[in-house]
């Protein structure tokens, strides 16, 4: 390998390993509109879609789950037997926190999630069910 190759090579990785770092700057959360119910926790738990998305939680487990409004800026309270589902467009963007009111609570405990639309971005993630940074369980 010349050179002129060599520098070619390694400014084409360059250029890769910056635009990388640059994208980590865009919203937060796994870009789907559906959301799996199941092992008394949602999944995945911190979700992004554009404006005008239609969420999908589908309950995986038997046992009974709610879809329910943590936060001020929605309303939504669907109990979703085992097997069954529901579904919310969120029109505007924003943050939208939500919980199982089976197995969570409000304040994000249990069983929760955030979804952000639009350009909103999640500013503190929840993590996996361990309860390791204080979003699972308690």
């Amino acid at each position: 390998m010349n050179r002129r190759t060599l520098l070619t090579a390694t400014g084409g990785l360059s250029t890769l390993f910056v635009t990388g770092c640059l994208g980590g700057s865009g919203p937060v959360g796994e870009a789907t509109t559906d959301v799996s119910m199941v092992g008394e926790q949602f999944d995945p738990r911190n979700v992004h879609a554009d404006t005008d998305a239609t969420i999908t939680w589908i309950n995986e487990d038997e046992t009974r789950h709610t879809v329910t409004a943590a936060s001020d800026n929605w309303e939504k309270d669907s109990e979703v037997p085992g097997g069954a589902e529901t579904t919310h467009t969120f029109g505007e963007s924003g943050v939208y926190n939500v919980y199982c009111a089976v197995h969570g609570d409000a304040d994000l405990s249990g069983m929760s999630m955030k979804v952000s639309i639009g350009d909103a971005t999640i500013e503190n993630p929840l993590g996996d069910d361990s309860g390791s940074d204080g979003g699972g369980y308690y």
